[in-house]
């Protein structure tokens, strides 16, 4: 029997001993993506790509493993290959996670050892994004974008004055005072002799679809990327700049401000904290803050809907800093890998490939993936067939060039995050406030929630 179980002992020894050395023999990339969608696809198509054409150097191996929810099946499978130190060399991570994990030493600053040149050609947003106490640790391969979208049947049914105020062109600036007026106008329809009996205005359930549902549903990153730009145009902030303090400006009164327009929509139920599955696409709701992912959704599978679009608002008209919704997914180096390391040179490489234009220019292709280094924006077509499409990515080019920012940096952002969502906006929403105190108070017990947690991470 002890000949059995040592037998047994030193086989799991080779056969660790074995993987390692594979290991060294690659530069491995774990991602979040699922082998068979087109974002794990396109990471492959890369890889071939690469050892194709550079036969004499470490061969890229794809992983991809399937995420499920908000991304718990992949970072489970990535938290546990931490604990083991037997991470992969380059994996993804969400980029308002990358904080978390670069506090904690186990991703690899880059701009130190990487070619300065190439970095400086990723867009601002997506710098900002991957920086973390003014370093670099990860580099987006996509962005993401905010706008508004509106049924153009039912506004055109609105009053003159109404529709002056929506802007001529998708690229214009407009506010939250004025989307305020034309969803109000929205909800008047319903009583309108008019039109109250058309079809497309009994279909309505809410002027506006705000996508809070996800929240409910455990989503709590939409409250904070959708609804973080009120905040921001109103010159106030959800926490410092070191992330680890939020008194004094989640509960600031220029925040709260904010969070009262906000709140108004909710008080005059122009929106709601429950939405129909959908309700924009379906009609059931004639504007709609939406991500960039609504465009191939409704190119796709709603090609009877007339949408136009819209840049997201600002609060304050005067505000000149950028705010629109930005980030996305991100590629971070194993912190493990030390620049005198052989491999390094061969893993940064590889990350450089996986993230340089041409890549930029597949993963559009394949994924609709919003460019990230400037010089591939002009990439997204604004000349099809399709008029509603060119219009959306007209106002989503337009923001990632010029006002697209990235969210907070914090270790402690996803508890930022989901204390937003669930401690404030989805109070504002459920009990259809936008009283001053009421909010304040809303604020000020988030402040304190998150203060506990920050003081943990404080020196």
């Amino acid at each position: 029997m002890k000949k059995l179980i040592l037998l047994g002992a030193m086989s799991l020894l080779i056969m660790s001993c074995g993987e390692k050395e594979s290991k060294n023999k690659e530069v491995t990339v774990w991602t979040h993506a699922s082998p068979e969608h087109p974002e794990g696809r396109m990471f492959q198509t890369r890889a071939d790509e690469y050892n194709k054409n550079f036969p004499d150097k470490l061969p890229i191996k794809i992983q991809n493993f399937t995420r499920a929810g908000a991304g718990s099946g992949y970072m489970d499978k990535l938290n546990a290959a931490i604990t083991a130190s037997d991470m992969p060399d380059i994996f993804t991570l969400d980029g308002p996670d990358i904080a978390s994990y670069a506090t904690a030493g186990v991703v690899k600053q880059l701009d130190n050892s990487m070619n300065k040149e190439f970095l400086s050609g990723f867009t601002k947003a997506i710098q900002e994004q991957g920086t973390i106490d003014h370093k670099l640790y990860g580099i987006g391969y996509q962005d993401s974008g905010v706008i508004i979208l509106y049924n153009e049947e039912i506004i055109n049914m609105l009053p003159q004055d109404v529709k002056a105020i929506i802007p001529m062109s998708p690229e214009a600036d407009w506010t939250w005072d004025d989307f305020y007026k034309v969803s109000s106008a929205v909800k008047d329809l319903k009583s309108n002799p008019e039109f109250k009996d058309t079809e497309v205005v009994r279909k309505i359930e809410l002027p506006v679809s705000f996508a809070l549902g996800d929240i409910v549903k455990g989503g709590y990153e939409i409250a904070m990327y959708y609804l973080a730009p009120i905040i921001w145009t109103n010159n106030s902030n959800v926490v410092s700049e070191d992330g680890l303090t939020t008194d004094g400006y989640l509960n600031n009164p220029k925040t709260v401000e904010a969070l009262q327009v906000f709140g108004k929509f909710f008080r005059d139920d122009l929106g709601g904290i429950v939405e129909s599955e959908k309700a924009f696409h379906n009609g059931k709701a004639a504007l709609a803050v939406a991500g960039s992912w609504y465009i191939p959704d409704l190119t796709n599978n709603y090609p009877e809907l007339k949408y136009r679009a819209l840049k997201y608002p600002k609060l304050s008209k005067d505000f000149t800093g950028n705010y629109t919704p930005s980030g996305s997914w991100s590629f971070v180096v194993n912190g493990a890998l030390k620049d005198s390391d052989t491999k390094t040179k061969e893993v940064l490489e590889a990350l450089e490939w996986l993230t340089n234009d041409d890549s930029v220019k597949v993963y559009y292709d394949a994924n609709n993936s919003i460019p990230v280094r400037t010089a591939m924006i002009d990439i997204i077509d604004t000349n099809t067939s399709n008029p509603n499409f060119n219009e959306a990515w007209t106002a989503l080019k337009n923001e990632i060039k010029n006002t697209n920012k990235a969210r907070p940096a914090s270790p402690i952002y996803p508890y930022i995050s989901e204390t937003f969502a669930k401690d404030i906006i989805s109070k504002i929403a459920r009990e259809k406030t936008a009283d001053f105190e009421t909010i304040k108070k809303y604020t000020d017990e988030a402040v304190t929630k998150i203060d506990r947690e920050a003081r943990k991470y404080k020196k």
